[in-house]
């Protein structure tokens, strides 16, 4: 070969040459690496006791993010130590055996970035999580005990642990910013006739664009039921705004009441062509006069349109973070009570719902919380009013409220910066008559594990902090 020609064959590969993947840990960036957290949002827990965490990649160091899994075995020791005693972290100076690293055998596998909340299938066999960058849903199989992780079929290449394929990309579907995912049942009609079918419903924080006139973007946004059966196909998806419904405002938190047989969202973020790199941007609705509550009828499939009212009147607040349902009736079982966060004014808010159709939902309780209120969780007690333990982010804590008295019985500091989500797991057999909580801890690269004794919370304890920044 002449030395043009090695020349030009020389300059033909650099030409074709792509950067190197930078794959996030245990995957790299420079080969194999130690299972690392890096912006943990979604947290999942399986009924065998498998701690599920979705880490974000929020600042972009990485190709992707990635869904990790931390096992009973790992998690028990740190809620009760087999010999020693239990560790109170909240301290200003902690125990070094507060700080815990990932285990270097915890399982992962690959995920898209910008990961949300993570919602498990009822038999706690299936994970997904959203992409907001790409509109895909993660799905990931989930093989208990132990946790082992896997690609669902066609959902990635199981082989090398990538699932950024997604189950689905809903971008066509109106849910640009797939976030909230919650599991319920949608009626299909079948050759025997109706049916109850196993779904995801899913819904998006991004406003999809349906038209743009003189600058001014007109938005919808819409929920898409996942069917949980192969091939994973969207059954439908039904607007959950408009131009004409909600400003076309996107949504937040979204619960299912699968007695009514009703989806429940809020919160409120807007498209603006004025900012975002390279195309029109979204963010948290700002000077707005308005919190609505949508409520979706799922029977009704693609023909629904939302319900709205505004609950502002009632609490002042522009900005629904979370939903809880609860209160069941004795009788049928149906809520009666939808549990909100709420901030500016920082609260939590109980929203009765009434048994009749045709009488509005309104708050009915306000009780101030800390800054920044964010996930919660129920913790259920027979012989006493229900605890719900609230991320309170700016305080860096959990805050433990009695619904009963409608106070803040306890709060847990110390957790590290911007505390997210927040999910119940299994306490060791060890532990009697308590409750134990796993939070993710954003900016702070971590985990952090608290005990709430359920006939004295006030004497909940901060046990454990796992992972850090690096």
């Amino acid at each position: 070969m002449t030395k043009s020609a090695i020349a030009a064959a020389a300059l033909l590969a650099a030409c074709n040459t792509m950067p190197p993947a930078v794959l996030p840990p245990p995957f790299g960036p420079d080969g194999p690496q130690d299972p690392r957290l890096f912006f943990p949002t979604g947290l999942a827990a399986t009924p065998d006791g498998t701690l599920l965490i979705a880490n974000g990649n929020f600042n972009h160091a990485y190709d992707s993010g990635t869904v990790l899994s931390l096992s009973r075995t790992f998690l028990d020791p740190l809620f009760k130590p087999t010999s020693g005693p239990q560790l109170d972290c909240d301290v200003p100076v902690p125990d070094p055996g507060c700080l815990v690293t990932i285990p270097a055998d915890a399982k992962a596998v690959l995920i898209g970035s910008y990961a949300g909340p993570l919602a498990l299938s009822e038999d706690g066999t299936i994970a997904l999580t959203g992409s907001r960058d790409s509109g895909n849903v993660n799905a990931v199989q989930v093989v208990d005990p132990g946790g082992l992780l896997h690609c669902l079929p066609g959902a990635g290449n199981d082989a090398t642990q990538d699932c950024r394929t997604g189950l689905r990309n809903l971008v066509a579907n109106g849910v640009d910013g797939p976030y909230a995912i919650v599991p319920g049942t949608a009626t299909v009609q079948s050759t025997t006739g109706p049916v109850a079918q196993p779904v995801f419903f899913v819904s998006s924080v991004i406003p999809h664009i349906d038209q743009i006139s003189s600058g001014i973007l007109f938005t919808s946004t819409a929920v898409a039921a996942i069917d949980m059966n192969p091939p994973w196909g969207v059954l439908f998806a039904m607007r959950a705004g408009s131009r004409f419904v909600g400003g076309g405002a996107g949504v937040g938190p979204m619960v299912f009441d699968s007695v009514r047989r009703q989806l429940y969202l809020g919160g409120c973020y807007f498209r603006s062509a004025s900012f975002g790199a390279g195309e029109p941007g979204s963010a948290l609705c700002n000077g707005v006069t308005t919190n609505f509550l949508r409520i979706l009828n799922v029977d009704v499939a693609d023909a629904a349109d939302p319900v709205l009212f505004d609950l502002r009147t009632d609490v002042l607040s522009i900005d629904t973070v979370q939903f809880l349902l609860g209160d069941p009736d004795p009788g049928t079982g149906a809520p009666t009570a939808l549990w909100a966060t709420m901030r500016n004014p920082d609260t939590l808010v109980r929203i009765e719902l009434p048994a009749q159709p045709s009488i509005a939902p309104r708050v009915r309780k306000v009780i101030p919380m800390p800054a920044a209120p964010a996930d919660m969780v129920r913790i259920a007690r027979p012989s006493a009013s229900d605890l719900i333990a609230v991320v309170t982010e700016k305080t860096n804590g959990v805050a433990i409220v009695d619904t009963g008295s409608g106070e803040v019985v306890s709060q847990i500091g110390r957790l590290g910066n911007a505390p997210v989500m927040i999910r119940e797991v299994s306490c060791p057999s060890t532990i009697v008559d308590s409750a134990c909580l796993a939070t993710s801890v954003f900016a702070e690269c971590r985990v952090a594990l608290i005990e709430v004794p359920k006939s004295q919370p006030s004497l909940a304890k901060l046990r454990a902090l796992i992972g850090k920044c690096p």
